[in-house]
């Protein structure tokens, strides 16, 4: 038997694996042919390149690129051939070159300025190797390829594969750098860059900020409250499209970089005043309850007592405003609450009540707990001089006709109680009357009048049920500060001191109580009434 010559072996096709890549990779397999060529490797390289994997090769159509192919073994001269082709009949020649090996490895390349146009999309590259006339095939391999034309979207985001080159972004991924936002979408739609996650470095990504914040994507701080959209997010939990995320007036960064209040709380100190009013309109602190520590709330110095929060001592009588409401009972913003010509803080520190005239000791500790001798024969010669008057005038109870008040509470306060008045049923009265008729003397009268000033024949609390009475029993408490005269926060302190007592109600409605006599509260405002 004839043993077959190596001319004949040198005719069987190699069969390679192609990588085309910008590195040389050797060919793992081929076919020995007679003058044992062999394709050693093969290197794609240049712009249109656009990625390499294990069996496919990712190419554009638009752009150059050249292959390099090396081969090795005997020495001669040889033709290397490329050509593509999608199918068995369909195939397009890139070029044939002819190349003189020495014995070792040659190679040889081809330019190839622009991918034929008809043959995109899943191609194959075919280099083959022939002898020195061009007819006897000695080896062979091929490669996979992915070819993109300029117009077409490969990964379908909206974006061209020509458009994608121009901006940096994968043809083969529909969001390159993974931000929750296609690439065409962050190009055509919200100008964001579709190579970075997070184009205004704010701390959150293009996507969250569109998709669930509806943030500006390249705004670092979309509201311009100081705060970036991420630390609101994902550090403060205030709302990054909102300026003053709890409306207090003051903006969330105002809030977090100055006043180190809570930007989610209206009121962080829970004093009774939004943060914007203490810091805008009362310059008390944000986050201090009672900024000048005199033992009322700012709030309630503001909204109650009508004092000024950042003075502990408003009136400057000696007393701080929370001594006077809660201990003395004595008015915050008037230095002699008891008009005797002493001041509360001068009355406390001498022992005396400064809600009394009169000088009696109201037992502070220290304080001589003893009626003064001279304040007793002062008032024992009152009680005679007025005595008269007195019994003129208080004659009538108060769920009846009541008496006026003195000359004092006439000047002071409004028309709504009555003046004192003669019904003929007093002797005394008359007689005084009538000695004024004959000509008495100026003494008789100052006396008379001052008699009228010192002794009010209504007490706080009894004014306060006149003006009940004369209004079915109900009353807004605003309308017992006009009918009294009184400042608001002495009426605050005599209807609190009344409702604990018992003797009337506060209903509240609104932002507005409603005082009322037990009795004559609504039976559907029974059970608010009951809870205050």
């Amino acid at each position: 038997m004839t043993r077959p010559s190596l001319s004949l072996l040198g005719n069987a096709l190699l069969v390679v694996v192609l990588l085309v890549s910008t590195a040389s990779i050797p060919i793992a397999a081929q076919t020995a042919s007679a003058n044992d060529v062999q394709i050693r490797g093969i290197e794609h390289a240049g712009p249109g390149v656009v990625a390499t994997e294990s069996d496919r090769t990712y190419i554009t159509a638009w752009q150059p690129s050249n292959v390099t192919v090396t081969i090795g073994g005997e020495s001669g001269t040889y033709s290397v051939c490329t050509r593509v082709q999608s199918g068995p009949n369909s195939a397009t020649q890139l070029g044939c070159r002819q190349i003189n090996s020495n014995g070792g490895q040659s190679s040889v390349t081809f330019n190839v300025e622009q991918w034929p146009t008809n043959e995109t999309g899943s191609q194959q590259l075919v280099v083959e190797v022939f002898g020195a006339n061009g007819t006897n095939s000695l080896a062979q391999t091929s490669r996979s390829l992915t070819v993109f034309p300029p117009e077409g979207d490969a990964d379908d985001d909206g974006l061209a594969n020509q458009r994608e080159l121009e901006y940096g972004t994968d043809i083969r991924e529909s969001d390159t750098d993974g931000d929750g936002l296609s690439d065409g979408a962050e190009v055509n739609n919200y100008e964001t860059n579709p190579t970075d996650p997070d184009s205004d470095g704010d701390g959150l990504s293009d996507g969250v900020e569109v998709n669930e914040f509806e943030t500006n994507p390249n705004e670092t701080d979309t509201d311009g409250d100081g705060l970036t959209d991420g630390k609101e997010v994902t550090t403060y939990n205030t709302d990054p499209t909102k300026a003053d995320s709890d409306g207090d007036g003051l903006s969330d960064g105002e809030e977090v970089n100055e006043y180190e209040t809570d930007p989610n709380v209206a009121d962080s100190d829970e004093d009774g005043l939004s943060d914007g009013e203490e810091v805008n309109q009362y310059e008390t602190n944000p986050t201090k309850a009672d900024t000048d520590e005199d033992g009322l709330s700012d709030g309630e110095e503001v909204n109650q007592y009508e004092t000024n929060p950042t003075k502990a001592d408003t009136d400057e009588d000696g007393l701080g405003d929370g001594k006077e409401v809660n201990e003395y009972d004595t008015d915050p913003n008037d230095p002699d609450t008891d008009g005797d010509g002493v001041g509360d803080g001068t009355e406390v520190e001498r022992g005396t009540n400064p809600n009394t005239r009169g000088g009696r000791s109201i037992g502070l500790p220290g304080a001589d707990v003893r009626i003064s001798t001279l304040v007793m024969l002062g008032a024992i010669l009152l009680v005679g001089l007025v005595a008269g008057a007195v019994l003129a005038r208080r004659h009538s109870s108060l769920s009846g006709l009541v008496p006026g008040v003195s000359k004092r509470d006439r000047d002071d306060g409004p028309a709504e109680f009555p003046t004192p008045r003669n019904d003929g049923g007093d002797e005394t009265a008359d007689e005084t009357a009538d000695e004024d008729a004959d000509g008495a003397t100026a003494d008789d009268t100052q006396e008379q009048e001052q008699a009228e000033e010192e002794e009010s024949p209504l007490s706080d609390e009894e004014r306060v049920l006149y003006l009940l009475d004369q209004h079915n029993g109900q009353l807004r408490q605003s309308a017992v500060v006009d009918g009294t005269g009184w400042s608001k926060s002495k009426v605050s302190r005599v209807l609190s001191r009344m409702a604990d007592e018992g003797t009337i109600e506060k209903i509240n409605i609104g932002r507005e109580n409603i005082i009322a006599r037990p009795e004559s509260v609504p039976d559907h405002a029974r059970s608010q009434s009951d809870d205050l």
